[in-house]
């Protein structure tokens, strides 16, 4: 029996700003190297520190519990990536 619509678990490549603003970069494979650095200079020229992260559990069901991976850093942040991970959850909720 295949697996119901609410227990499905996605991968998602991500892009994680200090201000808790995210990117979802793609779930098929991995962000490139030129994917990485594209988004890091975006990040910089805003004066934004930000991660490389991964996503598991289904983004766009509020009711699933969606966790996170940090990968690693890909700017200079000026907060830890706890509070810019407590800062995503907060705009996941308030957008779903």
């Amino acid at each position: 029996m295949p697996p119901s619509a609410d227990k499905v678990q996605f991968e998602d490549w991500l892009i994680l700003a200090e201000d808790g603003r995210h990117v979802l970069l793609g779930r098929h494979r991995s962000p490139t190297e030129e994917d990485i650095s594209r988004v890091a200079h975006a990040l910089a020229a805003q004066g934004l520190g930000g991660w490389l992260a991964l996503g598991t559990g289904n983004y766009y069901e509020k009711t699933q519990q969606y966790s996170l991976q940090n990968i690693m850093a890909i700017s200079k942040s000026m907060v830890s990536w706890e509070i810019a991970e407590t800062r995503f959850y907060k705009i996941r909720e308030d957008l779903l």
